[in-house]
């Protein structure tokens, strides 16, 4: 019961994430009763898991039953530091992307002051279970008592809210990590004490898992390509489209100008896996995890393999994680994993030299598709020895530290020079390009997977894949092509997303003559203007309806919370229901 008491305090932690207190006095009773009861709970059940250890002889069992609590109690501090830089829980992907070291990764101080975190728990569970070995007079049937009385109110009032689609109670329970309160609505509906049209128009936003694929729609109708044209990408992880300007990004900058620089350009995630997805595949993110279990490679990539591309993949964050290898280049031969290198800035200019030994042996008759992937901003991280044009700098990167009071500008600092540094090898590549003289021949685009916020909306944000304001999601796109001027394109601020990539190349540099809903949900860069009232995106778990003042995010059992461009809950209004017809099309667009 003492264990399930400091769970409480240290769960406490997640109500600072809230955007704000909530009104509403059943949501405030919800938050109370759940926090206590369902901390009871999870001690209850570590109790029971416990168990066993009563068998053991004394020392042994009170050493035991000590790193039993200290593991739970330090898995939920973990867990919520992971909450408030992510804004999702530790869960099986979370463990994937921080054991892999490199696209999720955490200074030594961090690790360091997790060791020292447990052993002082450890030596407090010890002392705790030797003062309650002794006789006492403390009875805790009063603390049980209102623990039950806590869950029937938590779940009651859960039950209510979800059949009744009550937002503000719904969208409280991502906050607390193992928490699936009761729901009841099938029982209700069927004696009439709910709108069964309300849970099935919920049950519609829901992120589809798994289903059978029809990718694509069609079969292609085919051009030859007597003369296939170069292609390469050049993306730059956690990259902010303010950072993209003559001095941060001088030589990016200045290569920009020979095309078109797209300045309302969104990815489709603030991760990773759904930002490269989407410009791969030119679909939504929440497709992924049936592209996956499928292991169906975009369009773009059979494409480029059907007219002899040779393909160089050049990735900083190893390929395995999220699962690229699985997915976008699941079909190319000899694939390269990962880089050499300890540090992002070391595996950036790894994937450089790499790209560069790469393309002097390539065969000159063939076409080349490039790949160029870098992480330095993602780290935070620049040579030691790299000249630095913004200061002061932070020092480092520690998470740990960071909250709403934090000074952003030596960290921000710190960020655009990382950004300096990848321009400067970036600078190398397209300096070879045009030495070889291929540069007249090559499609160039460059671009980021999604943005990087440093706490720019004031509610302790830090990080990515975490809410959907622009900072994370709105980034850099450029496209030069040889004999097409940037007046061709579609008007620099014009609304653009990833998924306008793959239909660009598929119609004019591949040869496929599909219409453009065959094979992706974007719209052709160089074909008539697509005005669009809303963009979408998503994350490992959720995904979101962007219009240019508000952000409709729906959680992955189809909660929804309307939010302002700052994330902050706008109560009484509704998005227009014509954008949720035309998110809900796209969703299940590509399944059968």
């Amino acid at each position: 019961m003492v264990n399930a008491l400091i769970a409480m305090v240290i769960a406490c932690h997640y109500l600072a994430y809230l955007p704000q207190w909530p009104a509403e006095l059943l949501a405030q009773v919800f938050l109370v009763s759940s926090n206590i009861s369902h901390f009871m709970v999870l001690t209850a059940g570590l109790s029971l898991v416990g168990l066993p250890l009563l068998l053991l002889p004394a020392r042994a069992r009170l050493l035991s039953q000590a790193l039993l609590a200290t593991l739970l109690l330090t898995a939920l501090i973990i867990d919520t530091f992971v909450f408030a830089q992510y804004r999702f829980h530790i869960n099986a992907v979370v463990l994937e992307l921080v054991l892999s070291g490199q696209v999720v990764s955490f200074p030594i101080v961090m690790y360091l002051a997790t060791a020292a975190t447990i052993a002082a728990i450890f030596v407090a569970e010890v002392l705790l279970l030797k003062g309650l070995a002794k006789p006492q007079k403390i009875r805790f049937r009063i603390l049980a008592a209102i623990g039950v009385v806590c869950l029937l109110a938590s779940n009651g009032i859960h039950i209510w809210a979800a059949a009744h689609g009550y937002q503000p109670v719904t969208v409280l329970k991502r906050y607390f990590p193992l928490f699936y309160p009761l729901t009841a609505n099938g029982l209700l509906a069927k004696y009439g004490l709910v709108n069964a049209d309300e849970i099935a128009a919920q049950k519609a936003l829901n992120i589809k898992r798994q289903g059978d694929l029809n990718y694509p729609k069609a079969p292609l109708l085919l051009e030859p390509i007597e003369q296939p044209m170069n292609i390469m990408m050049i993306v730059v992880d956690s990259w902010r489209f303010d950072t993209f300007n003559a001095q941060n990004t001088p030589h990016m900058w200045q290569f920009a100008q020979q095309g078109q620089n797209f300045n309302q350009h969104y990815a489709t995630g603030n991760s990773t896996r759904t930002g490269i997805f989407g410009l791969f595949y030119g679909v939504h993110g929440t497709y992924w995890h049936s592209f996956l279990a499928n292991q169906t490679s975009p369009l773009l990539v059979d494409r480029m393999q059907q007219l002899g591309y040779q393909t160089g993949i050049f990735a900083a964050a190893h390929l395995r994680s999220p699962e690229f290898n699985e997915t976008v280049f699941s079909k190319i031969n000899d694939l390269r994993l990962e880089s050499d290198g300890s540090r992002p800035a070391e595996l950036d200019q790894d994937i450089t030299q790499d790209w560069q030994a790469w393309y002097g042996a390539r065969d000159v008759k063939r076409p080349s598709f490039s790949f160029l992937f870098y992480d330095a901003p993602h780290g935070f991280d620049m040579p030691d020895d790299y000249p630095l044009v913004y200061e002061p700098q932070a020092s480092g990167v520690n998470f740990l530290a960071l909250n709403n009071s934090s000074d952003p500008k030596p960290l921000i600092n710190r960020y655009k020079n990382s950004v300096h540094y990848v321009d400067s090898l970036v600078q190398q590549v397209l300096t070879t390009l045009e030495r070889s003289g291929d540069l007249a021949n090559t499609l160039v685009i460059i671009t980021g997977d999604h943005g990087q916020e440093i706490n720019d909306n004031g509610l302790n944000f830090w990080g990515h894949n975490s809410n959907f304001t622009s900072v994370q999601v709105h980034v850099p796109f450029v496209v030069v092509a040889p004999n097409i001027s940037a007046d061709k394109f579609w008007p620099a601020d014009t609304v653009t997303t990833h998924l306008d990539v793959a239909p660009t190349l598929a119609k004019h540099f591949l040869g496929v003559q599909n219409p453009v809903s065959d094979f992706a949900q974007g719209a052709d860069l160089l074909g008539p203007v697509v005005e669009r009232p809303f963009v979408m995106a998503s994350s490992y778990s959720s995904y979101a309806i962007m219009t240019p003042d508000r952000i409709l995010e729906v959680g992955a059992g189809g909660q929804m919370q309307l939010l302002d461009n700052h994330n902050r809950p706008v109560p009484n209004e509704k998005l227009q229901p014509e954008y949720l017809q035309q998110a809900l099309a796209e969703l299940r667009s590509f399944y059968l």
